[in-house]
């Protein structure tokens, strides 16, 4: 038993490292997609570091919804027009939307998390 305390330091540094190394590379992920869809016109309503609940966030003066979620495996950009986290269509493809972009915008924007990332 004593051993486990031992390593009990260790242990809650590694992990500590691990949430913030995974952090770190979500939030340059999704910022190539924010910034690349925002430079190609396309709003964004939800920029999410994690999923699950909402622990801090703020609201930009475009309406832009920045926020840290409590599980740190992943992230998100909700862009306008998305219906839900899984990226559906709402229908509703008016100016400043995903649905409405054109084809090169849209393609530059999914291609601009993987690309910020190397």
């Amino acid at each position: 038993m004593s051993q486990l305390f031992e390593l009990l330091p260790t242990l809650l540094l590694s992990v500590s490292s691990f949430i913030l190394a995974i952090l770190i590379i979500v939030t340059v992920h999704e910022l190539g997609h924010y910034l690349v869809g925002r430079w190609r016109g396309i709003g964004a309503d939800v920029f999410s570091v994690g999923f699950g609940p909402e622990l801090l966030a703020v609201t930009d003066r475009r309406g832009t919804r920045w926020r840290l979620a409590a599980l740190p495996f992943g992230g998100y950009v909700r862009f306008r027009g998305d219906a839900s986290a899984a990226s559906a269509p709402s229908g509703a493809g008016g100016a400043g939307t995903f649905e409405a972009a054109s084809l090169r915008s849209r393609t530059l924007t999914v291609l601009a998390g993987p690309v910020a990332n190397f």
